[in-house]
């Protein structure tokens, strides 16, 4: 699990980070206020609540809830219902893997939400002076669809999020919002973030890593090995 404690505070405090924010928490409570099933799964940021309006009523936080790691993600094959994931991709090596992680753990027809950092934007080729974001790495639109589709996940939608440059200053910020309007009509691949809806196809063919033999605890039907949080 990566250290998205940063992250966080980026978006908590800061005001680039805060209308970031803004944008991406309407983009998920569009994407998953009308997903029903049993259970949801939230990948990191456990002081925000991305599945807010969510219709499941078993929600788990992985760093808070749950801890794990994302490339051995303790939950049964087919048993979670919904996915999100605000960009914890961009701070993981490898992190198909983790997209397969997510495919095999979803439900025929499940949904996996996810939020990146864009590297086609201004913002994706300046975020390694960010003191909070320097360790991401931004993703191409391209290159992220290609290998959900490669892991039998059909895009559902998807929306660009924010063009305003980065500044420190929120009434700056603020002055700044007509660029939002002109970027969705003129240049919406260059918005600084994006978010994708994915659905996992029924048919589908994965190769499920063995527990290791010497693991002797039996896993419950739908946590598995999880280790959960005391509250």
């Amino acid at each position: 699990m990566p250290n998205l404690q940063k992250l966080q505070q980026w978006l908590l405090y800061t005001a680039h980070g805060k209308y970031t924010l803004l944008n991406e928490t309407k983009f998920y409570q569009n994407a998953v206020h009308n997903v029903f099933g049993y259970y949801s799964l939230q990948i990191g940021l456990p002081e925000l609540n991305f599945l807010n309006g969510n219709k499941i009523n078993n929600h788990y936080v992985i760093g808070k809830d749950i801890k794990c790691n994302l490339f051995n993600l303790p939950f049964e094959t087919n048993s979670v219902d919904l996915i999100v994931c605000p960009h914890a991709l961009e701070f993981m090596p490898n992190y198909e893997l983790i997209l397969n992680e997510f495919q095999r753990v979803l439900i025929p027809r499940g949904k996996l939400v996810i939020t990146v950092f864009n590297s086609s934007s201004f913002f994706g080729h300046q975020i390694k002076n960010n003191e909070y974001l320097n360790n991401a790495t931004p993703i191409k639109l391209n290159i992220i669809k290609k290998q959900l589709n490669n892991l039998h996940f059909s895009i559902q939608g998807g929306k660009f999020l924010g063009y305003c440059p980065i500044v420190k200053n929120e009434k700056t910020l603020s002055r700044l919002g007509f660029i939002d309007k002109i970027g969705d009509r003129w240049f919406p691949t260059l918005a600084n973030s994006f978010g994708l809806v994915a659905v996992k196809n029924i048919a589908t063919f994965i190769k499920i890593k063995k527990q290791p033999q010497s693991y002797q605890a039996k896993p419950s039907p739908i946590l598995g090995t999880a280790k959960i949080c005391q509250k």
